[in-house]
């Protein structure tokens, strides 16, 4: 074998040692290196794998506390504007009341006030009449008034007289009852005139007023005039119903 290779097989030889040394040497290292830094790769991209994974969870919760908080203020809204339009029509309702309560007040005011002009109108108008019926009776008093008056006493006792017995009977005037008059009652009473009782009113001004158990006839100025007072009342208050 030649010189030549000898040195080649020697060469040979020493470049695998080297290999085997550098492979040994500085790719063991390099390949462990390799392989933690692949670990290290994978649980970081597993660690951010969970990262996601919880911040999608994360995000979904919020989502969903965010769409339950809409839905609690969506209802809150909707509640507070029932609530709103309830006190709202409340409000409208007692204000609505008071007027027509105070409508009503001023009306019965009013009401109260028109009856007490009426009836302080009533009772001056029927004042005046009575003092013109009885001023009127006064002046025309005479025979001639008293007859007429006494005369149409006689008449009413009569009517009263079919309704049963009229003692007893007690006639008033303003001044004595002549002998005539007397007569006339006692006709018309059925009675005796020693049983009719006779008594003086000069109030009467004119006229009679007799008293039996049947009832009375009041045919005096002063009973007129009362009675026209009564019938004045009357249409008054008709015509203050009606107004009202």
């Amino acid at each position: 074998m030649s010189a030549t290779w000898v040195t080649f097989f020697f060469e040979g030889a020493n470049f695998l040692l080297l290999a085997v040394l550098l492979g040994w040497l500085f790719f063991r290292p390099v390949r462990a290196a390799l392989e933690k830094r692949r670990s290290q790769y994978e649980a970081e991209q597993q660690a951010a794998a969970l990262a996601r994974q919880e911040a999608e969870r994360v995000l979904a919760d919020a989502r969903a506390k965010q769409a339950k908080l809409e839905g609690s203020m969506e209802e809150l809204r909707e509640r507070l504007q029932r609530e709103a339009e309830a006190e709202r029509d409340r409000l409208v309702a007692a204000a609505r009341a008071q007027t027509e309560r105070e409508r009503e007040t001023l009306k019965q005011q009013l009401v109260a006030q028109r009856r007490a002009q009426t009836h302080s109108l009533s009772r001056d108008a029927t004042h005046a009449a009575m003092q013109i019926v009885v001023g009127l009776l006064d002046q025309a008093k005479g025979p001639e008034l008293e007859q007429s008056l006494q005369g149409a006493a006689c008449r009413e006792v009569e009517k009263l007289g079919s309704g049963g017995p009229l003692a007893p009977v007690v006639i008033e005037s303003a001044r004595p009852l002549d002998e005539a008059a007397v007569d006339a009652f006692a006709r018309a009473t059925g009675l005796e005139a020693a049983d009719l009782t006779q008594r003086l009113d000069p109030d009467l001004v004119a006229g009679v007023r007799v008293l039996t158990a049947q009832g009375l006839v009041d045919l005096s100025a002063s009973g007129l005039a009362a009675q026209a007072e009564r019938v004045l009342n009357e249409r008054l208050d008709r015509a203050k119903a009606d107004h009202e």
